[in-house]
């Protein structure tokens, strides 16, 4: 019977505790909700950015880009076109052969004089940088989604096309003349490392940029300019390139990055520089790197990146910490100034 008394008033008391947290929390449950909500609503609005740009610069000895927007237009200068012998190769001759650039027993050569080419979409072009500073540019198949339709075209004259499986080569000397050659749709620089690469990124650079959730304008317009949230190295032997999400073969149609390759800085130096964009339109693009020993990774920036990279928040975290120290310094004052009238 005591057991079931005390029981009893166990209970009662812990009702009674319960009741008193309640009632005290009453009076602040404003502030309560206010606690939860706003780190809340900062999470919330840095997880879902409005755009993303990737940024990618970059020195390297080998790229493949895949034109998919407009047609490229390159002017390039001095050059020796190869074009595969096919079933008419002379391996007697290619063997013995020790010269530099395409060897006459593989390749029919032809010297050409400066030429502007236009390239449509669906074609794909390896650069790759030779150790006496040339550059070879090969034809490679059209992007196998247009497969079913014809072989696109690409004049280098009147009277010489560029085929597939065709090069181009450009001395060191013209190599460095080259303009611009600007591209639109996708672009994989350097090459997986490993013995025998020769095609390898040599160094660079990434950045994310975006515009954040408070940047909206109900007229369509994005404030401000994109803040970087990310930026990262790329070392020797990374593999970088745009992707599309969930493929990694995309459609011709769709453009995934702009951007222009150059001649490198350095006369004395091989390789060549690219730059290339994902621009806020092509909601699409991932850029994914792969360096040696490990994982192809997605660059993906999370919350936490963005809330340190807002100079908005930033300067309101300024402000409240500055204010919360002035309250604090308030109330202790007045307290030293209660106490001193009580004495």
């Amino acid at each position: 019977m005591s057991d079931t008394i005390a029981k009893g008033a166990g209970v009662r008391q812990t009702l009674r505790r319960a009741k008193a947290l309640v009632q005290a929390a009453q009076g602040r449950l404003p502030f309560l909700l206010m606690l939860v909500a706003v780190p809340a609503l900062i999470v919330l609005s840095y997880s879902f950015p409005l755009g993303q740009v990737y940024l990618v610069e970059a020195h390297t000895l080998g790229a493949r880009v895949t034109v998919t927007g407009p047609d490229a237009v390159w002017k390039l200068p001095d050059a020796t076109l190869c074009t595969d012998r096919g079933a008419g190769k002379d391996i007697k001759r290619a063997t013995s052969w020790t010269g530099t650039g395409c060897n006459p027993g593989l390749y029919d050569v032809t010297a050409l004089g400066g030429t502007e080419i236009r390239i449509p979409s669906g074609v794909q072009i390896l650069l790759r940088a030779e150790a006496d500073g040339s550059v070879l540019l090969r034809r490679l198949s059209d992007r196998p989604a247009q497969s079913d339709t014809p072989e696109k075209v690409v004049r280098l004259s009147e009277q010489q096309r560029w085929t597939p499986g065709s090069l181009l080569r450009i001395d060191a000397g013209n190599w460095q003349r080259v303009t611009l050659l600007d591209f639109s749709g996708d672009i994989e620089i350097g090459q997986e490392a490993g013995s025998g690469a020769d095609a390898y990124l040599v160094e660079g650079r990434y950045e994310v940029r975006e515009h954040f959730l408070r940047q909206y304008r109900p007229w369509g317009a994005v404030g401000a300019e994109p803040t970087t949230v990310v930026t990262g190295t790329l070392y020797r032997g990374d593999r970088v390139a745009f992707r599309k999400q969930g493929d990694d073969d995309p459609p011709v149609a769709t453009v995934l990055a702009t951007g222009f390759i150059a001649p490198g800085l350095e006369k004395d130096k091989p390789g060549f520089g690219v730059v290339a964009s994902s621009g806020l339109d092509h909601k699409q693009a991932q850029l994914r790197i792969k360096s040696f020993g490990t994982r192809e990774i997605h660059v993906s920036p999370t919350w936490i990146d963005r809330a340190l990279r807002d100079p908005m928040l930033l300067a309101l975290t300024a402000i409240l910490g500055f204010a919360v120290t002035a309250l604090t310094l308030v109330v202790e004052i007045r307290k030293i100034s209660f106490k001193g009238r009580g004495t």
